[in-house]
C-alpha cells in the first residue's frame, strides 16, 4: 500500500499515478523490462490473478498472492515489493509502449455509467479536486507526459513513510 493516488498529482501529472502503477511491471533494478511477468509465471503465479495493482484517489495498492510461503518465495515476493518501492527504472521506450495500453483502458472505461459518475462528482464535489483527478487521467497526459513527470512523481511520493506492507 502506497499512500498516494490521483489527488496527489499536479495538473500536468493527471494520470501519472495510475500510469506509474503500470510501470512497476515494466522494469526495475532486479527485474529488467520484460522479465517480471515471466518471473511470476516461473513461480507459478498468474499475472492479473495472483499479482495485480490498482490506483485510487488516495492510494496505490500492489498485490502479490504467492503460491507458497517458503523462505525463498517470501524473499522473492519482498524483493518485488522492494523494487516497486524504490527501484523502478522507468525507461522511455517502456513508457511509450505502455501509453497504448492505458489509452485502451481509458476507452474501455468510457461508459454511460462512468460519465454519469463523473457528472455526479462534479455536481456534489464541485469545489474539490475529486472530479478533476479521476485516476485514469487525461488523454493528453497519457499520450505526452515525459519520463521526468513519472520520475518526479515517483521520487516525491514513493517514500518509506508513505508505504505499508500487509502480509496475510
Amino acid at each position: 500500500h502506497v499512500q498516494v493516488g490521483s489527488l496527489h498529482e499536479t495538473e500536468e501529472q493527471r494520470g501519472v499515478a495510475h500510469f506509474l502503477e503500470h510501470m512497476a511491471f515494466n522494469g526495475s533494478r532486479n527485474y529488467p523490462p520484460g522479465t517480471l511477468i515471466e518471473f511470476f509465471q516461473r513461480m507459478g503465479m498468474n499475472f492479473g490473478g495472483d499479482t495485480n495493482a490498482s490506483t485510487g484517489f488516495d492510494r496505490t495498492i500492489y498485490m502479490l498472492e504467492l503460491p507458497e510461503t517458503t523462505t525463498s518465495t517470501l524473499a522473492e515476493g519482498l524483493r518485488v515489493l522492494t523494487d516497486y518501492a524504490g527501484a523502478l527504472i522507468l525507461p522511455d521506450n517502456e513508457i511509450d509502449r505502455e501509453r497504448g495500453v492505458i489509452l485502451s483502458e481509458k476507452r474501455a472505461r468510457d461508459s454511460v455509467e462512468f460519465r454519469s459518475f463523473v457528472a455526479e462528482f462534479e455536481f456534489i464535489l464541485a469545489d474539490s479536486l475529486f472530479p478533476h483527478r479521476m485516476p485514469i487521467g487525461t488523454e493528453e497526459v497519457i499520450r505526452e507526459a515525459p519520463r521526468s513527470a513519472f520520475a518526479d512523481f515517483y521520487d516525491t511520493w514513493y517514500r518509506p513513510e508513505r508505504m505499508t506492507v500487509v502480509a496475510v
